[in-house]
């Protein structure tokens, strides 16, 4: 008898065990579904940012439901609401080979480097706009109006023009992607072409350059040979100077001469009285 009891007590007592670990296991099930779908913490870092919207009804996108910029530790029911958590630091991204044409159809390409931020003040509007990470609208809306701001901005440079023209090319892409990714909430600071000029265009730009040099060079020559000719010019004037000079000079000592040797060494006599030189008012 004893010992009947004794089991006895023993099997009740592995049943509240085992009935206390099923209760536990059943809170705990229920604590993570209730975490999963009712409550929830998350905490938004430093250096991020967070719009919380109610997700309402899945199958009507046309609803605009309420939502807010939240930041820091955020209690939510994930069941009926969603937070998207966006980088408000400076992102980068890079693009490979995007075709452009300038105005008279030369092909160029250009692998821009797009440098922006999240607008805080518009963080509501980004996530409006494709309720996607940035990640996601690097790859596709960002990179469509990259591609579109470049293609808009060449179609006005002719081939010349957009080589010789590079920064006013580039400040025309600032402008257009500027106001296009302003649209959903982005701030451009900084974007770089990286334009690949063809190597026809290359080729013509270097015949030109030599074509230059050439007429430099011949213009040079000209002027040269003017400033010989006005050298030579200026010589032959002096020269005939000189000679001119000569001449007089040898003239005058002829005429000295002849006279000496014409003269006998007799003084004119006027009158009685001999004179040297002669009263004309006599």
């Amino acid at each position: 008898m004893p010992i009947e009891i004794e089991e006895d007590k023993k099997k009740k007592k592995g049943n509240k065990k085992w009935k206390f670990l099923l209760v536990l296991f059943l809170i705990l099930v229920i604590g993570g579904i209730f975490s999963k779908f009712f409550m929830q913490i998350k905490h938004i870092q430093s250096g991020y940012i967070g719009v919380q919207s109610s997700i309402g009804n899945p199958l009507d996108n046309t609803v605009d439901y309420n939502s807010k910029v939240v930041k820091g530790y955020v209690v939510f029911m994930p069941m009926y609401t969603e937070i998207a958590i966006y980088p408000t630091t400076i992102q980068t991204v890079a693009y490979d080979s995007i075709r452009i044409n300038a105005l008279d159809g030369t092909e160029f390409i250009v692998k821009p480097r797009i440098s922006y931020q999240v607008d805080e003040s518009k963080v509501e509007l980004l996530y409006k706009s494709d309720k996607q990470s940035l990640s996601e609208i690097n790859n596709n809306y960002l990179k469509e109006i990259v591609a579109h701001s470049y293609a808009q901005a060449a179609g006005v440079f002719s081939s010349d023009s957009l080589v010789s023209n590079k920064n006013s090319f580039e400040t025309q892409v600032s402008n257009i992607l500027s106001s296009k990714m302003g649209e959903i909430g982005l701030i451009l600071k900084n974007t770089n072409s990286n334009l690949q000029i063809p190597q026809k265009i290359k080729d013509i730009i270097a015949l030109r350059s030599q074509a230059l040099q050439n007429a430099i060079l011949a213009e040079d020559k000209i002027k040269q040979a003017e400033a010989e000719a006005q050298i030579a010019l200026l010589e032959a004037r002096t020269k005939s100077r000189e000679d001119s000079l000569k001449n007089s000079a040898i003239t005058s000592l002829a005429i000295q001469k002849m006279f000496i040797e014409k003269w006998d060494g007799k003084l004119p006599v006027y009158g009685d009285t001999p004179k040297i030189y002669k009263n004309i008012t006599e």
